[in-house]
This record gives C-alpha cells, structure tokens and sequence, in this order.
C-alpha cells in the first residue's frame, strides 16, 4: 500500500496540533516502521524547510528534513505534474502538485488532514483518522 502524505500532516506532528497530532504520529510510525510506503512529494520539502524555520531552530529543521529524506520515497518535481496542477482552476496549486504527484507515483491514497483541499476523484484522499480506520 503507497501513499502520499500531504505537508500538512507533517506540521500537525512536528508542531503537535491538536485535531490530527496523534493519528498523523501513528501513520507516520507505520511509514517509519516500514509497514505502509510513504511518500512525499518534492515540494513539501523545501515548504516544511520553509514554514519550520521561521518556528524552531534550524538545527532541529535540518535534522527533521534529514529523517523525511531517510524514511520516505521523494516524489520528483516535474513539468508535467506542475502542467497538470495548472490544469485545474480554482484549487490551490501546491495541494494539485501533491496531488498529480501522488497520481503520477500510483499511489493508492493521499492522507490530508485537508481534504477539501483536493479534487475528490482520481485516488481516495483520506484524513489521517479515516486512513486508520481503514486499516482496522
């Protein structure tokens, strides 16, 4: 099973918010315990870089962007995905990037604790508690 992890669940673990903090630690574990395949697409890494910064020391970010690089598949960045996320109007282009990439790399769920921020056809976008649930 591939999915594609949105940035956002990654902030809900690193900065612990409170709706998804648990059920986005969990599906993290499962990726770090190599019982689900994660993935992230390219450009989540330099927003969390980004977004992280300006929060905690950039030790700590480069520590963590150290741990996404060791533990999850990349996504490329290509022109086709960024063709493909252009294609849709009215949605906010970096969540389409995730998207087409999570489209292009066969995956078979993105899991956003936003799922309204993603057009609802093409692959099951879940939130991070409905993905756990699935798995029960």
């Amino acid at each position: 099973m591939k999915a594609l992890l949105d940035t956002n669940l990654f902030l809900d673990v690193i900065l612990k918010r409170d709706t998804y903090f648990q059920s986005s630690s969990i599906i993290w574990s499962l990726v770090s315990e190599k019982k689900l395949k994660g993935l992230i697409s390219a450009i989540s890494i330099n927003n969390l870089y980004y977004i992280l910064k300006k929060i905690i020391e950039t030790r700590l970010v480069e520590n963590f962007v150290d741990q996404l690089l060791e533990e999850f598949e990349i996504i490329p960045l290509t022109a086709q995905v960024l063709k493909q996320a252009r294609s849709l109007p009215n949605k906010d282009y970096e969540d389409l990037i995730q998207y087409f990439s999570a489209i292009n790399s066969n995956c078979d769920f993105i899991i956003t604790p936003n799922k309204e921020d993603f057009p609802q056809k093409g692959i099951k976008v879940l939130s991070p508690s409905e993905f756990l649930e699935l798995l029960n």
